[in-house]
């Protein structure tokens, strides 16, 4: 009888401390913790690093007096898809693992974490398990199994030897150029060479400037380009943009972008310019010289026609003055002159009669 009751002590201390650790409706998490996603999108095979990812997205949700611990994820190798593995599975194998520490955090996005694997060479023709694992105040949650099927490593004879489409390499293209230094208000000139195509069928070609205000042109956009279309895929020239672009300490730059096979792309920038203001010297604008010009000779004709006679010096005027005295002396004793010669001509005709 008194170890019936030692034995119902015993038994009712340990389900008291249960009752103390393990979580309750009131304190666990609600939902389910979302699997591990695990990179296999491009192939799984034997030998290579793969990501493993903890989304923290899902129905699941912390208890008000719940805080976050840590988050894990576990990578089990096992004989068939849908086999049992963890912890306490003797027929898995283990393969990696990692965790993140929380901190007490309450926020669910705090969770999202990524690490990554290595499949063991051995694993051909297996499977890989992940699991996730949450730790909480309240306890430790693990999601439901993640599988992957591990193929072999393709042949190194085989990738040797790729199909006729992989060795098919893309067009060779050069890097465009300004041709004279871009300038506010004039058409920026463009160099292009020729594109090597590599056997690729051509499409179509054009040359875009684009315009921005940040130096290293991470601004650009279609919004503030200009293009240049039609070109060939054996045009090798220098070619004027359809517009000028852009305003003083602005940037440009030039794509020259070629299209081909089933609409890939490949395309080449220039050197990165910073706009300047184009100074007009006279003999670049004969226009303006002209219209000075006859503008100019009206007015100074008119000029010239209304300039009033300038004012004689005092002698200029006593020069003039001094003319003019002399030639009434000069006439008066002309006239004097005259009338003598008439008197003595009469007075001599009287004497012969």
């Amino acid at each position: 009888m008194k170890n019936y009751f030692k034995k119902s002590a015993v038994y009712f201390a340990l389900i008291s401390i249960f009752s103390i650790f393990a979580p309750t409706a009131s304190t666990a998490i609600t939902g389910t913790i979302p699997q591990p996603i695990i990179g296999a999108a491009q192939g799984f095979y034997a030998g290579e690093s793969y990501p493993a990812l903890f989304g923290a997205l899902g129905t699941w949700n912390l208890q008000p007096a719940e805080v976050m611990k840590s988050v894990a994820i576990l990578v089990y190798q096992v004989d068939l898809p849908g086999a049992a593995c963890g912890p306490a599975v003797n027929t898995s194998k283990f393969v990696s693992g990692g965790s993140k520490r929380l901190n007490d955090s309450t926020t669910k996005t705090d969770a999202s974490w990524i690490t990554n694997f290595t499949v063991p060479e051995t694993a051909a023709n297996k499977t890989i398990c992940a699991i996730s694992q949450l730790t909480t105040s309240s306890g430790v949650y693990e999601s439901a199994r993640t599988y992957a099927t591990v193929a072999l490593k393709p042949d190194a004879a085989v990738t040797a030897t790729p199909s006729p489409a992989a060795t098919v390499e893309k067009p060779s293209i050069s890097k465009p150029a300004f041709a004279t230094s871009p300038k506010v208000g004039v058409k920026a000139k463009a160099t292009i060479k020729k594109v090597t195509m590599n056997g690729n069928e051509f499409k179509s070609r054009s040359v875009t400037l684009y315009v921005c205000d940040k130096s290293d042109c991470s601004d650009k956009s279609e919004s503030n380009a200009t293009k240049y279309s039609d070109l060939k895929d054996t045009d090798a020239k220098t070619i004027t943009m359809p517009e000028a672009k852009g305003k003083k300490d602005q940037y440009v730059v030039l794509y020259d972008r070629v299209v081909y096979g089933p609409d890939l792309v490949v395309e080449k920038a220039s050197s990165i310019k910073k706009l300047s203001v184009a100074t007009a010297s006279a003999s670049a604008s004969p226009t303006v010289t002209e219209e000075e010009v006859v503008e100019a000779t009206p007015e100074t004709t008119m000029e010239e026609m209304a300039q009033p006679t300038p004012e004689a010096t005092p002698v200029e005027a006593a020069i003039t003055s001094s003319s003019i005295s002399m030639g009434v002396v000069l006439g008066v004793l002309g006239t004097l002159v005259i009338a003598l010669l008439i008197v003595i001509i009469v007075l001599l005709s009287r004497k012969k009669k």
